[in-house]
Order: C-alpha cells, then structure tokens, then sequence
C-alpha cells in the first residue's frame, strides 16, 4: 500500500512537469464509429457511425483461429438498436445552425459533444482547441510601471525548480511514512496530499486502462502469431487450384504467375501497413506503437505524419472521402459473397466424389446448404471458435498430403488417362509455356492472395507495429514457398489430368490408401461449411448495419438478421448451380475483386495519402501497380468469361 502510494504520489507531481505538448495530450479515435463500453455488447455501432463500421472487426472472424469465446461473441453480435427518440433528435441536431463558425453538437454515447471534423464550417475552426497560459501570468515584452520587463525564461525555470523541490518532499514524506504500519493510517492521513476526487480518479483510470481503446482490439499477439494469422488468411481454398494453375499456362508461365503477383501483393502489403501506420516512411522508423504515440501527427520529426487508421474503409475514408469508404465496402462484401458461392461449389464437388452413384451434383450443394443453415441462423460463440481452427488444420493437412504424395506416387499421368481412355488426347502431359492460359492463371493466383482485407486486423493486434514490415516479409515468404509447393507438387504428379481442385484429383486419381484420401476429403468439406459460416456473419453484419436505424427492437433486428443470412444463403446457392466451375468461379473473384482491393487500391490510397512526401521511385511504383491491377481486371476477366462461355 506505501509503494503504490509512493508510485500515485509521484505521478501526481510529476505531472506538474510536463511539458505542453505531452499534457495537451494526442489522444487515439477511430472514424469507424465502433464502441467498447465493457458490457455485454463491447463493440457495438453508434449512433450515426459511417459505414460499415462492423467490418473492422468481423473481418477478424476470417483473420486466424481463436479459442475466444467472449471475442467471438462481442464481434457476431447484430448493431445495437438505436431508440426512434434518439434518432429522431440525432436527426434534429444534424440540421441546426448555431451561429457564425460554430459545428452542429454530435451524439455519441458520452451525450453531446461539439465536433468541427463533421462540420460543413470552415475548416479553420475545426482544428483542435489549443491550450494556452492563463492571463494572470506575465507574458514576454509585457511592461509594468516601474519599466521592468518579464523574462519569460526566468519564470519557467523558478516554476520547475519549486515543482521539484515539492515533488522531493513529497516523496521524502511517503518514504518516512514506510515506518507507519498499515492499521495505523488514517483517511485523513493519507489524503492531506491529495484533491477530494482522487480516489475516484485513480479508479476511472485504471478501468480505462484495462480496457482496449475505442475501435481498436487488444494488442497481445506476438511476432510469429502474426505471422501465422496472415499466412492463414493468406492460403485458403484458393490452394486447391493451383496445380489446375500450372495445366493452364506451363511450367514456366505457372511459376511466373505465382512469383510475379506474389511480389506485386508484398508490396501492397507494406504500403498497407505504412496507411495505418500514418506516414509514408518504413514501420520500423518509429520506436512507439502509432495508436500510443505521445507525438501529435506533424509534430516533429519523430512524430507520424497523420493520425494512424485502423482498418481498409478508413483508409478509404482518408484518402478519397466518404464515398470511398463505401465503393470500397461495396467491393468487399461483394468479394465476401463470391466466396459463399465458391464454398458452396467446393463443398458440393467432395460430396460428388464420395458418392458417384448420384448423377447430380445439385443435390449435394442443396444438401450442404441445408447443413450450414443451423449453424449460421442460431449464433454460437463456441462452434463458431472451431469452426475458425478447421480451416487452419485443413490447410496444412493439404500441403504436407499433396507434398507427400507427389514424393512417394511421382508421375503418374499417363496411369491416369490410360484409365480415363485419353492417353492420346491428354498429351503433351507436360507443358513449359501456354500464353492463352495466363489470364486465367492470374485470376486463380490473385483469388489465392485475397486476404489484404485481414492486414489492419493482423496490424492493429500486434504487440510491437514497428515489426509488421519484418511480419510481411517471413509470410510472404511462407506463403509463396506453399503455393509452389502444391502447384509443382500437384502438376508433377497429374499433367494434363489434374482437376481444378487438387483434392479432388487425390481422391479419384491417387493410388494412395482411399482412407487417407476419403479423410482428407471430409476434412475439406467441413472447412468449406466453415468457411461458408463464417464469411456469412461479416457479410450479413454488413447488410444489418443499414438496417439497424430503421428497426426499434432487439427481438425484430433477430429476425431481420435471419432473414439477411437465408437471402445471402439462396443467392449463393443459385450463383453456385448455373456458374457450377471452381476454377472459373474463382479466377473471376481474383481478377475483378482482388485486383482492386489487394492491387489497385493499396496503391491509389498511397498516393493519394503521401504523394507529396513521396519519392519519383514510389510514385512510378504506385503507377505501375495501378496499371496493373486494371490491365489484369478488364483483359483477364474478358478473356476468362470468353473462354470460359466457349468451354
């Protein structure tokens, strides 16, 4: 009790010495409107928050396992219910005018609170409130009657020194007071040195610490925690096609594909970190984490250049405005119900497998969605933590199964197509180079990287933000020595036979154990259920969000929140049955959603943010990645839906 004491005292009267700037303060916000209270429902939207503010949190659904219950429940919860009277006055507030240069007062949960960021007035007046010395203090050049003029320099340092001198005698009393047992002490002896709402202040103080900032999650994960989070994010269901990759466009036009979009999303990668991180410099230019950070943005040298960001609509909202934000959440949830369809024909094609005697592959995906209907209607936090494992154990059971069995089977193509009739037609069963399946082999390579919309979730959780840059690096390097891995591995054993999902080749082809391979199959199946589960939540979330203001009750938003995920569930399944390809399905996704989100934006988002601060090398860079993401979105999808039509 004497140390802490001892330690309160102490930061007490140090305080007395701090300078402007630090007691000013550069505290963190976030724009995403996202709210943490410490109650049941931590992250919940406000009133009036942009869309879509759930995003930056249920994207971490998808971001890597976790076994936290409470997390899982806080960020699957539907927005909270804003009464119609609050709304109806929100509403009211927005309109008012209230004078020359003065912002209309915003509601948030605190009550009212002026705010100049939201006001249609003149930028001028919305900068912060700066604070200034009371007018009872003698400023420089200021003359009194006697003609004696103020030196400044001489107040400040006679302020610290009697600030010190009382920061000493307080501390030489609390180290005498260690003499004094606890029983001993009395209120008032313990008080004398403190203001009547101390005790209370240490108190609030110490709940806030303990809890995580206003639209930010805890930032516990260590280096190699990040590292496999993204990697995960990374390698999905994607992997599967990566050997039909390398049938596609050869063995050389395969490997080009894979390392040159592998390089180009690295890059995007960093650019990414470097907008949350709110200055175009490298990450590990700065000791300080940019959410902790006492240096305001601009401040000096060591400061960042803006306030740093949080998730991908942020960065949107930053650099190209309100309407940003949405075009890019639009894209997004787009990219997220596409990926329910290719869940759905994945699933349905294991099914097929399993039981051949069925003619029709419609019935299994029908079957498949009737299994996820459950799951996804009735919420609970403690599958959904499963579910989140599956795909991470899947998708190292499938490197290591298509690693081995290329080792131990080898070639076997020519087996295959003798068994198949087509040993003829099947040749040449390898190939170096194929120009006309390089299109195609981008949009199944970029569908594989789709996972830049997981970054800020990986960044805003790590311990240590100066080493996301190092983070990058080694998973990058994980992730495309395992897309080789399989491609080489799948293409080495198959040729010309592989299907568009490697799984299924192992399955129908392989000369391995069938327990083996019928195992890794139902393995698949679960990861493409879990999947599907999972990505449904932050794409209903999404959809619920605009529909929160215009619903009064908990009980109707349950419902409203049903109906969301059944409508998302029949659409997909109807995508799933009349666009029944895996490959095409997914080189569709890479070439016009990818593109734009892993490629175009990260790069127009630079620009946009630090052009001024940038170098001629990086501005050609951010060009060229612009060019490219829009040469392989319009020629690569023409291309692929043409030849796809044909086929």
């Amino acid at each position: 009790m004497v140390e802490d004491k001892k330690n309160n005292t102490a930061d007490e009267s140090t305080s007395l010495l701090a300078d402007e700037s630090t007691r000013s303060g550069y505290s963190e916000s976030s724009s995403t409107g996202v709210s943490y209270d410490g109650t049941a429902e931590e992250f919940s939207v406000v009133a009036g928050s942009p869309w879509p503010s759930t995003f930056e949190h249920s994207i971490a659904l998808l971001g890597g396992p976790t076994t936290d219950v409470d997390f899982i429940d806080q960020i699957t919860r539907s927005p909270r219910i804003i009464p119609i009277q609050a709304q109806t006055a929100r509403n009211r507030l927005k309109k008012l005018r209230r004078g020359y240069h003065t912002p209309d007062p915003e509601i948030g949960k605190g009550g009212v609170r002026f705010t100049g960021a939201e006001s249609p007035e003149p930028a001028h007046f919305s900068k912060k409130m700066i604070k200034t010395k009371s007018l009872d203090f003698p400023m420089e050049g200021v003359t009194f009657s006697k003609n004696k003029t103020v030196d400044v320099q001489n107040e400040q340092r006679l302020k610290l020194a009697k600030a010190s001198a009382y920061r000493q005698k307080i501390l030489q009393s609390t180290a005498s007071s260690k003499q004094t047992s606890k029983s001993s002490k009395t209120h008032d002896e313990y008080d004398h040195m403190h203001s009547p709402g101390y005790a209370r202040e240490l108190a609030a103080n110490k709940q806030k610490k303990e809890q995580p900032k206003v639209g930010q999650l805890k930032r516990e994960t260590t280096f190699f925690q990040c590292v496999f989070n993204l990697a995960n994010s990374l390698m999905g269901v994607g992997l599967l096609g990566l050997p039909f990759l390398f049938e596609e466009s050869g063995w050389i036009g395969g490997t080009f594909v894979i390392f040159s979009f592998s390089l180009v999303t690295w890059r995007t990668s960093i650019l990414i970190g470097r907008e949350l991180n709110g200055d175009p410099r490298p990450n590990h230019n700065f000791f300080d984490s940019p959410y902790l950070s006492p240096h305001p943005p601009g401040s000096s040298e060591k400061a960042r250049m803006l306030k740093p960001i949080y998730s991908f609509p942020d960065i949107a909202r930053a650099a190209f405005g309100e309407w940003g934000a949405v075009v890019l959440g639009v894209v997004l949830y787009f990219e997220i119900f596409s990926c329910l369809c290719i869940f759905i024909v994945a699933v349905g094609d294991h099914l097929y497998t399993l039981f051949p005697q069925v003619e029709e592959t419609t019935l299994f995906k029908i079957t498949a969605v009737i299994l996820v209907i459950p799951t996804a209607l009735i919420r609970t936090p403690t599958l959904l933590s499963y579910l989140s494992a599956v795909g991470t154990v899947t998708t190292m059971i499938v490197v290591l199964s298509v690693l081995a069995s290329g080792i131990t089977e080898g070639d076997i193509t020519e087996k295959v197509a003798a068994r198949y009739d087509a040993v003829e037609s099947a040749k040449p069963y390898h190939i170096f180079w194929n120009t006309s399946g390089l299109p195609l082999s981008f949009g199944l390579v970029a569908y594989c990287f789709s996972g830049h919309a997981v970054v800020p979730s990986v960044y805003c959780s790590m311990k240590k933000p100066q080493e996301y840059e190092s983070m990058v690096h080694y998973t990058y390097f994980v992730v495309t020595g395992s897309c080789l891995v399989i491609a080489v591995s799948g293409y080495y054993m198959f040729g010309s036979m592989v299907r568009d999902q490697v799984t299924l080749s192992l399955e129908l082809d392989s000369y391995n154990p069938p327990w083996t391979m019928t195992g890794l199959t139902w393995l698949m199946i679960f990861t493409g259920i879990s999947k599907f589960v999972l990505s449904l939540f932050v794409l209903s979330l999404g959809m619920e969000e605009i529909a929160a203001p215009y619903i009064h009750t908990e009980s109707t938003m349950v419902i409203v929140s049903s109906i969301i995920k059944l409508v998302f569930i029949g659409l997909a399944l109807i995508v799933s049955i009349y666009c029944p390809n895996f490959g095409l399905l997914c080189s569709l996704v890479g070439l016009t959603c990818t593109s734009i989100v892993s490629v175009i934006f990260p790069a127009a988002a630079h620009l946009k943010l630090f052009g001024s601060k940038l170098s001629l090398f990086d501005k050609i860079l951010d060009h060229f990645f612009i060019i490219f993401g829009v040469l392989i979105a319009v020629v690569g999808t023409a291309t692929t839906v043409g030849s796809g039509v044909a086929g």
